[in-house]
């Protein structure tokens, strides 16, 4: 383990603070989407006012891309979805289209519903696009920058916004996670949070893990200068261990909560894990693979008397990733070589049916078991 306790220079760490986003009075959301109130709460727009007045500048975070999380139809409820993928397509403007992050798949915006022929469809959800019109309305003034991959995808993008930030011509940064880490602006004295729920509840082991490290990051951005900094972070979960301990910048705390959260059922680091996915054209074959190779892995297992254990299988959470159907299952052992050699094996001896475009993948020690 590598610390690093203290900052250059002897600069302290910013003050955070929790803006609970679970009051009763809430301002409400319209068809046009939410306003800057509901999204923006008091406490910290009167932060990012203060801040302009002094001429100092904000970074605000939001890890979500696009105008609205998807597009839905209020007479039915009806969702629009990608046609490849089991995902809901993300409603981006300038121009407007909806499209998939992982396929890339686009369509327009439709006028009505294609289900019940409705007229009402309300765009739900919050994304970075979005968040940058409501700042640009509430402060006109303001030169605000957006930064994240719609607007780094040209060559030298990223490079010129940051450059804009450091010189100074820049009020208030927002962007996604690519504005967490490794920003050195000693001008920025504030940064906001909008939504830390983003994530949070993802089914993956690691998600409180990302989450955390995701605020430890963004607030290591204030206060980098003289003149302090102050962090501002919008949850519904103020109680959560990964918001809580980012508030008192308790790593050691996190740990320690994160890590008994992991000891029944296992997971690293106190066990290791491999993760055998299966994929295809058509769901019924993936589903009888999975099925099939689950028992082979049990057989084998109980033989060789080892000490992998074999959990699944089970669809992936994201079951559909460009026309291909996923299921998956997990091996775990404390001894790596177990894992190693089971793990050989199973990936050389196993026989793949000859339909459906049937595939196998094995990955060790996954990052995401999304």
């Amino acid at each position: 383990l590598l610390t690093l306790p203290h900052r250059v220079g002897g600069a302290r760490l910013p003050r955070i603070d929790v803006v609970d986003l679970r009051e009763k009075k809430q301002p409400g959301a319209h068809a046009a989407g939410p306003t800057y109130d509901w999204v923006i709460r008091g406490d910290l727009d009167a932060a990012l006012r203060h801040t302009l007045e002094r001429g100092e500048q904000s970074i605000l975070l939001l890890n979500r891309r696009g105008y609205s999380s998807f597009v839905q139809c209020m007479e039915c409820g009806h969702v629009i979805v990608c046609p490849n993928c089991s995902i809901t397509l993300t409603h981006h403007r300038a121009p407007e289209r909806l499209i998939c992050h992982y396929c890339m798949h686009q369509e327009g915006v439709p006028d009505k519903c294609v289900r019940c022929a409705g007229v009402t469809m309300q765009q739900r959800g919050l994304g970075t696009q979005q968040v940058e019109r409501l700042l640009c309305e509430r402060f006109p003034s303001a030169r605000i920058a957006r930064m994240d991959v719609d607007t780094t995808s040209g060559k030298w993008a990223h490079t010129e916004i940051l450059d804009r930030v450091g010189a100074g011509t820049v009020d208030i940064l927002l962007g996604t996670q690519m504005i967490a880490k490794g920003l050195d602006f000693p001008n920025v004295t504030l940064v906001g949070v909008v939504d830390a729920d983003v994530g949070i509840n993802l089914p993956d082991f690691r998600a409180s893990e990302r989450c955390y490290q995701l605020l430890a990051q963004v607030a290591g951005r204030a206060g980098r200068g003289a003149k302090g900094g102050r962090v501002l972070i919008q949850t519904r979960v103020p109680e959560h261990h990964a918001v809580r301990c980012a508030l008192n910048h308790d790593y050691a705390g996190f740990v320690r909560e994160e890590l008994d959260g992991r000891v029944s059922p296992p997971y690293p680091p106190n066990t290791r894990l491999a993760n055998v996915v299966f994929s295809g054209a058509v769901e019924e074959d993936v589903s009888s693979l999975a099925i099939a190779a689950a028992e082979w892995l049990r057989d084998l297992v109980v033989h060789a008397k080892g000490t992998v254990e074999v959990v699944g299988p089970a669809p992936s959470p994201i079951e559909r990733i460009k026309t291909r159907w996923r299921w998956h299952v997990l091996l775990k052992s404390e001894n790596p070589a177990e894992l190693t050699r089971v793990g050989r094996y199973f990936m050389e001896r196993f026989e793949i049916p000859a339909m459906g475009q049937l595939r196998i993948t094995l990955d060790r020690d996954p990052v995401t078991l999304l």
